[in-house]
Formats: C-alpha cells, sequence, structure tokens
C-alpha cells in the first residue's frame, strides 16, 4: 500500500470519527460512549500502524564513518 493510500484511509478514518463525535450521542444514545471510546482506539492504532510504523521503520540515515585519522 503506497503512502498516499494509507494517508487516505486515516484522513476517511479520522472525518468518520469526527461525524461520530458530533452525531454519536443523538444517535446512539446510551451505547455512545462505548461506541466513541471503541472508535478512539480504532483510529488511534490506524494512524500508528498506517503512518507512524513505516516511518519509523525507516530509521535515521546513518552517517558514513570515518576511515583513518583526520588531518
Amino acid at each position: 500500500m503506497g503512502s498516499a493510500r494509507r494517508k487516505a484511509v486515516v484522513v476517511t478514518a479520522l472525518m468518520a470519527y469526527a461525524v461520530l463525535l458530533l452525531l454519536g450521542p443523538s444517535l446512539l444514545g446510551e451505547w455512545a460512549g462505548v461506541v466513541i471510546l471503541v472508535a478512539s482506539f480504532a483510529v488511534g492504532f490506524a494512524w500508528l500502524v498506517l503512518l507512524v510504523a513505516p516511518w519509523a521503520a525507516r530509521g535515521r540515515p546513518r552517517p558514513t564513518p570515518v576511515r583513518g585519522p583526520r588531518p
């Protein structure tokens, strides 16, 4: 999955989460808290796995080793 597609998935999940936050209590009633809690976990996990993990897996570039003493 390419970087653009991963970002699109996370942005779509965030937009759905925002709609859930706005309309969830009126539509779901007393179950809204549980659904929002699970949705926040799912969106956070998607962000972590799809955006942060590939970035972290690349790591920092390593400096080139210096061969021999410097003058």
